[in-house]
């Protein structure tokens, strides 16, 4: 049995849509290849971006710098004196 034998109208509807999208994303892909000028102006945005981000986007902690002053404040912690 064949998958148009199994497939119902609305299946049939999503995968003609899928193929028309594929096809298009195909088409633009190609025709990027193809245009040097496309590539260079990615990159430079790409670059902006991440500029920008940095910018404007507060740094984060390293996970592993948060787990060892985590792992220094118990050894401070534990190494006091009981009644101290």
């Amino acid at each position: 049995m064949s998958r148009d034998e199994k497939s119902e109208p609305r299946d049939e509807v999503l995968y003609l849509a899928a193929g028309v999208v594929d096809v298009a994303l195909d088409g633009v892909r190609g025709v990027l290849r193809r245009l040097p000028l496309v590539g260079e102006a990615r990159r430079e945005l790409r670059a902006r971006g991440e500029l920008a981000w940095a910018r404007n986007i507060p740094a984060t902690e390293a996970h592993l710098e948060l787990l060892a002053r985590q792992v220094e404040r118990r050894a401070a912690r534990d190494a006091r004196p009981a009644g101290g």
